[in-house]
């Protein structure tokens, strides 16, 4: 593994984007790629360390910034020199309270997470060990889709910060069954919480819309180049492509990578242009355009 322009270290490379937008196969890539993403993922390579710290709406719209820098600093702790030496006791509170809420509400909508899972997760923590400044801790990073939220924070916190934001066809992920994103953190971006199933896709809509839009413009305005974007469909039909950018993007050495094998592991889901078997009416015509503008073509509308 060589890191481009003879960096011995570069601050962690963060995936995040909607819930079922094609993270997963950005973070295998990465994973391929020599990058550390964490001890304790689930299968579609979320970091459960921080879904147990961060994926907490209430205390997010209820925190001071201090708060989130705060947990940022713990999680870079467990990410790259283990939580047993160094640990303030402000941070063990911070742990604690974060743990104790999520084993009574769990970390969706749904209540999943609920009883010993956040403490499994504190657990892992604390036994995890790793050594500052090895070489695997010069290519760190972590894969989350919820992270977006946090985009302002990380480029505050970390420096030398990349993040990858990982998109899908906004009408296809209107009709998706993973609507987690919209019922954590639709309040967030002004979105109003169906009430039945019937205007679900479009509230999901407007969550893209808006919360794409969102990350787009901070992460062009605070990280500038430091910031990519992954258009899933594009990653899908035309692999090589799209990797050889990325692959560029983390400046790495092409000549030490397999693109072949990189290049093998986007598949175009099933669920790839479900919108054209579902009715369009419902959206209006602004919301069709921003699918648009965000970089998706539109079958069979004006």
């Amino acid at each position: 593994m060589v890191v481009g322009n003879g960096q011995s270290y570069y601050g962690p490379v963060v995936v995040g984007g909607g819930g079922g937008s094609g993270t997963r196969v950005v973070a295998q890539i990465l994973k391929e790629l020599g990058f550390y993403l964490g001890a304790d993922l689930n299968p579609a390579n979320d970091n459960l360390w921080f879904t147990l710290l961060f994926k907490r709406p209430r205390w997010f719209s209820e925190s001071p910034d201090e708060e989130v820098f705060k947990g940022l600093r713990v999680f870079e702790k467990a990410m790259t020199g283990g939580l047993g030496s160094g640990l303030q006791r402000d941070e063990l509170r911070f742990i604690t309270s974060a743990t104790t809420g999520m084993v009574f509400s769990g970390h969706d909508y749904k209540g999943s997470g609920r009883g010993l899972w956040p403490i499994k997760r504190a657990a892992k923590m604390f036994l995890s060990k790793r050594e500052v400044g090895s070489s695997a801790c010069a290519t760190w990073g972590w894969k989350e889709p919820n992270t977006h939220v946090y985009i302002r924070y990380l480029n505050d916190y970390f420096d030398n910060l990349k993040y990858i934001h990982v998109m899908r066809h906004g009408l296809d992920m209107a009709y998706s069954t993973n609507q987690d994103q919209l019922y954590s953190w639709g309040r967030l971006f002004g979105v109003q919480m169906p009430n039945s199933i019937q205007p679900l896709p479009k509230a999901s809509l407007e969550y893209w819309i808006k919360s794409n839009t969102t990350a787009l413009a901070l992460g062009k305005r605070l990280l500038g180049g430091r910031f990519f974007v992954v258009n899933f469909d594009r990653l899908c039909s035309e692999p090589r492509r799209e990797v050889e950018k990325l692959v560029r993007f983390l400046d790495m050495d092409e000549n030490n990578v397999s693109m072949d094998e990189l290049c093998s592991l986007p598949k175009t889901p099933l669920s790839a242009g479900r919108y054209r078997r579902c009715e369009l009416g419902i959206f209006d015509k602004d919301e069709i355009d921003a699918v648009r503008k965000l970089g998706f073509t539109v079958d069979g509308q004006a």
